[in-house]
């Protein structure tokens, strides 16, 4: 090994001054002495070292950094990274999480990407994303604590365990912080809503033998509706960029197999509070007037550092964190189509589940509503929107804590042991929504019952209503301890090694009031379950200098899951140095990972969904996602709600796999650059099929639908299971520059892209592979550039963030459509188009002590590019972009 490299200096400048977007392109290269520099533990590997390098791909943002890109959160730099490849964002307002984010690194899914805090493992999530994946939050994260985020680009189950086959999201958190810091900081959107304002309080003291660093921080969100995007269009259902969008036919009206049931008028369509959609002459609803685009929240984070000397080389650490949010989310009003109507002869029946009554005169039951109705089953199709908006208060609450020792044995062993604790804890409560034992009861009042064409009272309303609850909590203990120094001698330099074991619980539950959990509320699903995991590991780690030139590491963990056996996990790397500038390096890595524990133990998640019946259109005449005049043409090949159910599959296997990475580094006097070839490959892998790809490919899970008597879907259910194997193989580049303007300061700049080769599935070995990029909504490549100017007191920042075109989301239903009916497919047509968005920030430092920042994210107000191919609001990828558009801030930080 050659600590002293021109190389080795470059990365150690970059991690341990910031300097650099990533760890691996560092603008400058200083001089630094190495016996002051201490051995840190990188992210990637327990050994530490003073020679900062990696055999495997690490991505650092330090504060700094983020700040003057203009980011607010740890979520908003996480989803910057160009390894990400998809988000849960808040935008998920119709989602089971919609206070919750995570990011995918790599197409691996948030659940197989790793989070940690100063190398500690976070609890999970209680609430799984889509009532399926369990996953680490990131919106109740620390920012001001912050110190850096350190990424490992590539899997890292031999060092960390089984959910890193993604990533390892690493956040390392300010140390022996001295003084007071008050921050406070301002933005607002230049199209109104969404404004923000945070506050932020550090505080440190130190004495001879310890620290306390305190960190608080409140930030307050406005509510982002639709209808303040008018500029993007999202501030109504129908909007000329998609054709395919239009007004929801659940707004009152009548359907079924027979006919002569009351039609409402255009008048009484808007007397009613309805919309009237004039090009189908039908009574429709505007849903988007009703709808978020980001919720309204609160959210109180701190977190607190200690340390003290015990003796010369032992030292007492820990950390209490306790974070608390609430949001609130608000969605259009209930649509049922819940209740059905017999009529025979002057018999006019109601029911829905098992509560049913007949009325005797169909003159006037019901309000007259099917005085002239042919004989045939019949639905209500309603919005209910006297009911407001549906609404989800969501309160969650973080509880962290760490405690332990670390030191040094015989001036050369750093040793490490600590207990960890952490609970979330999340109630929703909603309301909006009625029982359906409560609405049935309304149409059935009295001798002749009500028409639910007719508008609701308030007390009816009242009496139907109901408010759902749910109570969410998971729990997790661990202990662990780690050993790091040198191992022996060899000819090359000492080999170096790390030894340690752990030992997790981990345990969730959910639970609904009584009547969701019985399926009683309309238009509302949840996800219910408990179980608990257990699980123990042991690992160690070895670098063998087996040449100036050449480093091979090697890495064995060997888990344990009480509920899923054990696995070996080995991991080689290696790093060849041929000259001090280059470094080319290979890795890898055996991936295990068990299924999420509520894919084993859940309850069935009961949801909604919206479709195409691709089946059922066909047979009735129609074109997917083109508006028809005939209502049920139109429901069923646009916009055909439907009750889903999730499954938990108790007979699921492990998930097992590989990780590999080769590439070099570059590291000279001005330019810095990477570049890695990556791949992994899971077989076994754990997911479920959506209720759209069902629809879509009905042939082959036909076995799930459920049809009524027409063939119309009304019910798919999907269950976990293992599938036949994922695979995702792509390219990371990574380059910097620093130009040296002598008086006029210098300039920095960093480049990072991402670039997918390959991302294909099988769902068993007799199916066909899929290609996801031909298949559509996966951008093939993402690629940021930011260039800094640096001068005296003042800096400023611009970045910009590239999104490739793709494409849209369901290509592969329109082009298979395309096939069988023997037409041509327009490839350009159903693609989404690539985007750039730029952030501009400027800082100045009016003395040591007082700085002031002000910057606009997304300086050109881009909007979110629409998909051609989503036949649903809001017609664009919310997991891709976001609709705040252009947004301003103001920020002061005064030190005490």
């Amino acid at each position: 090994m050659q600590p002293n490299s021109r190389l080795a200096k470059a990365i150690k400048f970059a991690l341990v001054t910031g300097a650099a977007t990533a760890a691996l392109s560092s603008p400058v290269v200083l001089a630094v002495d190495e016996d002051n520099v201490e051995r840190i533990e990188v992210t990637g590997s327990r050994i530490k070292r003073t020679d900062m390098e990696n055999a495997v791909p690490v991505t650092v943002l330090n504060a700094d950094d983020m700040a003057k890109q203009g980011f607010t959160t740890i979520q908003d730099a996480l989803e910057s990274l160009t390894s990400t490849t998809s988000a849960m964002t808040t935008q998920s307002v119709h989602g089971f999480t919609p206070a919750a984010s995570s990011i995918s690194l790599r197409g691996a899914g948030a659940s197989r990407t790793l989070t940690l805090i100063n190398g500690k493992r976070l609890n999970q999530y209680p609430k799984p994303a889509g009532g399926t994946d369990n996953f680490v939050d990131t919106a109740n994260l620390p920012m001001e604590a912050v110190a850096r985020i350190e990424v490992l680009q590539s899997g890292g189950s031999a060092v960390y365990g089984a959910d890193a086959v993604g990533g390892v999201i690493n956040i390392i958190l300010k140390q022996d912080f001295e003084g007071v810091a008050l921050k406070y900081r301002h933005g607002d959107t230049t199209n109104g809503g969404g404004a923000s304002d945070r506050i932020a309080l550090s505080l440190g003291a130190s004495s001879d033998r310890g620290n306390v660093s305190s960190f608080i921080e409140f930030t307050d969100t406005e509510q982002l509706k639709a209808t303040d995007r008018e500029n993007f269009g999202l501030h109504t259902d129908k909007v000329p960029h998609s054709e395919y969008s239009q007004y929801s036919s659940y707004g009152a009206r009548i359907a079924g197999t027979g006919t002569g049931a009351r039609t409402l008028t255009a008048e009484e369509c808007t007397a009613g509070g309805w919309f009237w959609d004039a090009a189908r002459s039908l009574c429709g609803f505007d849903r988007s007037e009703w709808r978020d685009l980001q919720p309204e929240s609160t959210r109180f984070i701190s977190s607190t550092n200690f340390n003290y000397e015990l003796a010369e080389d032992i030292t007492f650490v820990g950390r209490l964190d306790f974070a608390e949010a609430k949001s609130t989310t608000l969605i259009e009003p209930m649509a049922i189509n819940d209740y059905d109507i017999n009529v025979d002869g002057n018999n006019v029946t109601v029911s829905v589940g098992d509560l049913s009554k007949t009325f005797t005169d169909k003159s006037t039951a019901l309000g007259g509503d099917f005085a002239n109705a042919t004989n045939g089953d019949y639905y209500y199709v309603r919005r209910l929107h006297e009911f407001e908006n549906r609404m989800g208060e969501t309160k969650t609450r973080n509880y962290f804590f760490t405690a332990g020792l670390q030191g040094v044995i015989a001036d050369e062993y750093d040793w490490d042991a600590s207990v960890n604790y952490g609970r979330t804890n999340v109630d929703v409560f909603r309301g909006g929504y009625a029982t359906a034992a409560g609405m049935f009861n309304y149409i059935t009042a009295g001798e002749n019952g009500n028409s639910l064409l007719e508008k609701m009272s308030e007390e009816d309303v009242a009496n139907a209503s109901y408010t759902p609850f749910e109570k969410a909590q998971s729990t997790q203990k661990n202990i662990q301890a780690n050993i790091t120094g040198m191992a022996f001698e060899m000819p090359a330099g000492d080999a170096m090694f790390a030894a340690g074991a752990e030992y997790t619980e981990q345990d969730y539950q959910t639970e609904s009031d009584s009547e969701s959990t019985k399926g009683n509320i309309l238009t509302t699903g949840g996800s219910s379950g408990a179980g608990e995991r257990s699980y123990w590991a042991t690992y160690a780690e070895l670098s063998m200098p087996v040449l100036d030139v050449l480093t091979v590491d090697a890495a064995i963990r060997y888990d344990r899951y009480d509920d899923f056996g054990g696995n070996l996990s080995p991991q080689i790397t290696v790093q060849y140095r041929p000259m001090d500038e280059l470094l080319v390096r290979a890795s890898a890595t055996s991936v295990f990972r068990a299924p999420d524990m509520h894919r084993v133990y859940g309850d069935a998640t009961n949801g909604f969904n919206q479709v195409i019946d691709f089946k059922q259109c066909q047979a009735l005449g129609g074109s997917p996602g083109e508006t028809n005049p005939d209502p049920k043409i139109n429901e069923v090949c646009n916009e055909l709600h439907i009750d889903t159910t999730t499954g938990a599959n108790e007979n699921l296997e492990a998930e097992t796999g590989y990780t590999v990475n080769i590439g070099a580094v570059w590291g000279g006097d001005s330019l810095n650059a990477s570049f890695d070839l990556w791949e992994w490959k899971l077989d076994d892998m754990v997911s479920d099929i959506s209720a759209s790809k069902a629809a879509r490919e009905y042939e082959q899970y036909e076995h799930m639908i459920t049809r009524d008597d027409e063939g119309t879907i009304t019910h798919i259910d999907a269950v976990a299971q293992n599938l036949a194997f994922q695979k995702v193989r792509g390219i990371d580049l990574t380059a910097g520059y620093n130009f040296d303007l002598d008086n006029l300061g210098e300039l920095r700049l960093n480049f990072n892209g991402t670039y997918i080769l390959l991302s294909e599935g099988q769902l068993s070995p007799t199916d066909p592979v899929e290609d996801d990029i031909d298949n559509g909504g996966l951008p093939q490549y993402r690629a940021n550039a930011v260039l800094g100017w640096f001068i005296d007191d003042f800096e400023t920042t611009l970045g910009a963030y590239h999104t490739a075109r793709m494409h849209g989301s369901q290509y592969k239903s329109f082009k298979d459509a395309a096939e069988n009916a023997g037409e041509e497919f327009d490839e350009s047509a159903h693609e989404v188009a690539s985007q750039t968005t730029w952030n501009l920030t400027t800082a100045y430092h009016v003395t040591d002590d007082i700085k002031l920042t002000a910057g606009v994210v997304n300086l050109f107000d881009a909007g979110p590019n629409f998909d051609p191919t989503a036949t649903s609001w809001p017609h664009y990828q919310r997991s891709v972009y976001n609709a705040r558009g252009r947004e301003w801030f103001a920020e002061a930080e005064v030190k005490f």
